[in-house]
């Protein structure tokens, strides 16, 4: 019998986009799947539209709830999935047509394997930004630690864009008391729990992330990331820096918090913590033998000089340098509407 693939879509007031990821996800060439839609208690049409395709597809179940934010849906949704294998889709996106089929065919005899997909990001018409499509070679990794999973190869710890076993994700749920970079600790608490974690990658971009100007990412509080950063940080002092994942992302969640703070959305006792923070990680950065000697360099310069930073974000991003105008403007605009 095939298996049967549990899609989890968290929904929180979405009904401009949430039609068409629906149909991009019941369309697709694999038909056995459990699309389990939660809404996290959405005041806009979004139930109305699950429900009418509730009663259309009996593929989908429906579950509402309080509004307790993204990572508590994806966790109510764990709470009810069946399937053997978990899919995580955000109601704003889209799947290619043969998107499970092309995963599942990857997936070895052994079904504790993770299947990693490349992706394409999808722009906002009105918010003009420039991203390329992301393929990664086909190849299958065995025993990795997380370090080299989403360092070395660049993979990103989203939660999008897999295929995970069932039997991987027990007891595990997604962090709800962040509501920012929730995936990485997820993601992480994967290979925690399965060390030498295997994954096969197929390089096609089989998931198409859509950016917009009003979506979750960019409207994150600068106490937000703080509190991301916080977490990795005591991650790494918790383990004497010794966790090759936890370091190197508590040192970037750290220089893009203080970045944040100082040029996007201004507060000097935000970006002077964060200061502290990658402060506090030297000497674990000291140690790592994770980094080449230019790049172990290069954050060191990042830690000690902040300018530095902001000239590689905006060099390297350029549309950061759009949002930082962005957002000047609209504080000059405020400052100006009081007089």
């Amino acid at each position: 019998m095939d298996p049967t693939v549990s899609v989890i879509i968290p929904v929180y007031n979405m009904e401009s986009y949430l039609e068409r990821c629906l149909d991009s996800v019941l369309n697709n060439t694999y038909r056995n799947l459990e699309v389990i839609c939660v809404d996290d208690g959405s005041t806009d049409g979004s139930l109305q539209i699950l429900r009418r395709y509730e009663q259309t597809d009996k593929r989908i179940v429906v579950i509402t709830k309080e509004n307790g934010g993204v990572s508590s849906a994806r966790n109510t949704g764990l709470d009810h999935a069946s399937g053997n294998f978990v899919s995580f889709v955000d109601p704003d996106d889209l799947l290619h047509p043969q998107h499970y089929e092309l995963m599942l065919q990857a997936i070895p005899s052994d079904e504790n394997t993770m299947v990693i997909c490349g992706y394409q990001t999808v722009e906002d018409k009105d918010f003009p930004l420039s991203f390329d499509v992301r393929s990664f070679e086909p190849q299958t990794l065995k025993n990795l630690d997380r370090a080299q999973l989403f360092q070395e190869h660049n993979y990103r710890s989203y939660c999008w864009g897999r295929l995970i076993p069932s039997k991987m994700l027990q007891g595990l749920r997604f962090r709800e008391c962040l509501g920012f970079s929730e995936d990485s600790f997820f993601i992480a608490e994967i290979g925690e729990q399965h060390p030498g974690l295997s994954c096969v990658v197929i390089p096609e971009a089989l998931y198409y992330y859509y950016q917009r100007e009003d979506s979750l990412i960019r409207q994150v509080s600068v106490p937000n990331r703080f509190l991301v950063a916080e977490h990795f940080t005591q991650k790494v002092l918790e383990r004497d820096g010794n966790d090759a994942f936890y370091l190197d992302n508590a040192i970037k969640a750290g220089l893009s918090t203080r970045y944040f703070a100082m040029h996007i959305h201004p507060d000097r006792e935000f970006a002077r913590k964060s200061g502290a923070l990658l402060k506090s990680c030297l000497p674990a950065l000291r140690r790592t033998d994770i980094y080449s000697r230019k790049k172990k360099a290069l954050y060191f310069a990042f830690i000690r000089v902040p300018d530095l930073y902001w000239l590689f974000r905006i060099i390297h991003e350029p549309y950061m340098w759009k949002w930082e105008q962005v957002e000047r403007r609209k504080r000059r605009e405020a400052r100006n509407s009081k007089y």
